[in-house]
């Protein structure tokens, strides 16, 4: 028999009877806790193919929930997810946790009918194949528009502003900048996806990572590199589509927006550039066809 169970841990119970009217329809069951402790014992008593749990609980809050149930080895890689009311409320280690979702309240209901959609599909074994390219490459940019919003705000205490543009900006090439590039690969099409990181941004992901002002080059790199990889390793969570991401290099590179050739490649396999700033700096993602 198939398994549609899923874990609901909130203290609130307005939030667990939402979900449950939102899962029941789609024929889910609905196990729930009232907070973290209660979850752990549910936890081990079935199996499930999915556990939503709030941040702000008595007794055990979401993140401790978790950390206590990554002890236990079936859990070790298990896709959490937890729900709060303000993203600025996680630290910056949060947003670099493996296999985490992390949502904000209030959750549209189509965003949690397609995450349980998407669960059933993958704890069936039912990943997603032969996909258009075309489709491929919106769920990528949809999925890295998202994950910079949601880790730029986390870290940076700052809500960034979106834009997705065809054009490579004129002035991304200019001045103090570090890139990051990694390989992505979806039904044997490469992607190169390389994060542009201005100087105020890399500086204050830097700080809130490192926990020091004025680091070295080196330092900051090596902070620069956990998020870019960590945005990487979220595009495929809860998704029923597979992936490989084969080992890539760290890229220092240069270029200019004048040039009919960057980082390697034409401008015209540029699928698309992502433009996250916030008062902060600037984040510009750019997803090229390898």
């Amino acid at each position: 028999m198939e398994n549609k169970n899923i874990l609901i841990i909130d203290d609130d119970p307005a939030m667990i009877k939402l979900f449950e009217l939102i899962a029941k329809k789609s024929g889910f069951n609905v196990v729930s806790a009232a907070d973290g402790s209660e979850g752990l014992r549910k936890l081990n008593q079935q199996d499930f193919i999915l556990v939503i749990t709030d941040l702000k609980m008595p007794s055990m809050n979401g993140i401790e929930f978790i950390k206590q149930a990554r002890k236990i080895p079936k859990f070790m890689n298990f896709p959490f997810v937890i729900v709060t009311g303000n993203f600025q409320e996680f630290s910056a280690e949060v947003v670099l946790l493996k296999d985490l979702t992390i949502m904000e309240k209030p959750i549209k209901q189509k965003d949690l009918q397609e995450l349980l959609n998407n669960s059933l599909k993958i704890s069936s074994g039912k990943v997603a194949s032969k996909i258009p390219a075309e489709e491929i490459e919106l769920f990528i940019t949809q999925k890295l528009q998202s994950n910079s919003s949601l880790m730029l705000e986390i870290i940076t205490k700052s809500k960034p502003e979106i834009k997705i543009l065809r054009k490579i900006p004129r002035d991304t090439f200019f001045g103090g900048y570090f890139y990051v590039g990694h390989l992505l690969t979806f039904e044997n099409q490469s992607y190169l996806v390389v994060f542009n990181f201005d100087l105020g941004i890399s500086k204050n992901i830097t700080e809130e990572l490192a926990k020091e002002k004025d680091s070295k080059p080196e330092v900051m790199l090596e902070c620069l590199s956990k998020v870019a990889v960590s945005m990487m390793k979220k595009i495929p969570e809860n998704s029923p589509y597979s992936n490989d991401f084969p080992p890539s290099p760290i890229l220092f590179l240069l270029g200019n927006a004048e040039s009919k050739n960057i980082f390697g490649t034409l401008q015209d396999n540029f699928l698309s550039n992502i433009v996250a700033k916030n008062a902060k700096g600037s984040l510009i993602i750019h997803i090229i066809k390898a």
